[in-house]
């Protein structure tokens, strides 16, 4: 886990407020602020011990996962254990002070105070949980507004080109007089090329089957442009049925692979392409020889936003490796795409 020294600000924060509250609050029964300190120190040593247990074990654990009775039920019994805890602990802290004090907290009348307290500062803390969660996931979603809007634009800047347009429809027009029935097959493809990155790019989700017959399009158009020299090797394997991916997540990668490979140079290249699905994981790989000294061409606003994207859409549940090796350039994406 990374590091966050804001956050670990903010709880120290919390806690030197809570010092001050109750601090003030107990100057009822002490001569000054300072002689509450320590007493404090010792309910919020033994309270932050409830709250971090359900901050990091019981609101994730159980509560997220919409075990609400049994989140009730164990919120209960933190509250009772921290109580006890607590009571126990200024039961012998007062022996010195004041005796009256620590016989108080010996009783249930005890037990029933620092229960009180502690539930106030876990009602605190937990509204504070879920009002940072909040803020974080509106922050995400503003970012993948901002993320899917730059995808758009790269798309309709580069994917739907002049250029690309231009080769497709001539590969189309070559056709007609050789193959008419393969020119006609090769239109239908394109169309839905089309309308595929037109329509669907605007969605947030689309079926991965839907996912997979666009990319097998935009492939099958690249084949075709420059079949004199590039070998393609689209595999596809595994159950697509009822799943949803976020749309266009591959073609930056497969784009890309034709793009800064030999295509330019006609150099023999190989691209292999492998999409495979199981047990709610879904893995993508693109390989394709390239020429020595085109690395410095694989940065780009494209890869960039891909990744910016799975950062946004898949938190925590995807793993991306790009490697430039020899002259080899490779993709690896895992996904998982079904939450527990």
């Amino acid at each position: 886990m990374k590091f966050n020294l804001k956050l670990v600000l903010l709880h120290l924060l919390f806690w030197v407020l809570y010092l001050i509250v109750w601090g003030v609050r107990d100057m009822a029964y002490a001569p000054t602020f300072w002689d509450t300190l320590d007493s404090n120190l010792i309910g919020s040593a033994c309270y932050a011990l409830g709250v971090y247990v359900n901050w990091f074990v019981l609101i994730p654990i159980v509560l997220l996962k919409g075990k609400k009775l049994l989140y009730s039920f164990l919120v209960l019994i933190l509250t009772i254990v921290v109580a006890y805890i607590t009571a126990v602990a200024f039961t012998y802290y007062y022996i010195p002070i004041h005796l009256g004090t620590s016989q108080f907290f010996s009783t249930t009348q005890g037990l029933a105070n620092t229960g009180g307290d502690f539930l106030v500062v876990y009602a605190l803390s937990t509204s504070l949980f879920f009002i940072n969660e909040w803020y974080i996931k509106e922050r995400r979603l503003r970012e993948l507004e901002s993320a899917n809007l730059r995808a758009e634009l790269d798309l309709l800047k580069g994917q739907i080109n002049p250029h690309f347009l231009f080769n497709a429809l001539n590969s189309v027009h070559v056709l007609i007089r050789k193959n008419p029935e393969k020119a006609l097959n090769t239109l239908e493809k394109f169309s839905d090329l089309l309308s595929h990155q037109i329509y669907d790019v605007e969605k947030e989700f689309v079926s991965l089957e839907t996912e997979v017959k666009n990319l097998s399009n935009f492939i099958e158009l690249q084949e075709l442009r420059f079949s004199s020299h590039v070998k393609v090797n689209w595999q596809v394997s595994g159950n697509l049925t009822g799943l949803r991916i976020a749309p266009m997540l591959f073609l930056n990668f497969v784009e890309n692979a034709f793009k800064h490979g030999s295509t330019a140079s006609q150099t023999e290249t190989t691209i292999d392409i492998l999409l495979k699905v199981e047990s709610g994981w879904l893995e993508f790989s693109c390989v394709n020889s390239m020429e020595a000294g085109k690395e410095e061409q694989r940065s780009g606003k494209g890869l960039a936003n891909a990744k910016r994207r799975l950062e946004l859409l898949y938190p925590k549940r995807h793993q991306l490796e790009i490697e430039k090796r020899n002259n080899e350039f490779s993709v690896s994406l895992q996904i998982k795409l079904n939450e527990d």
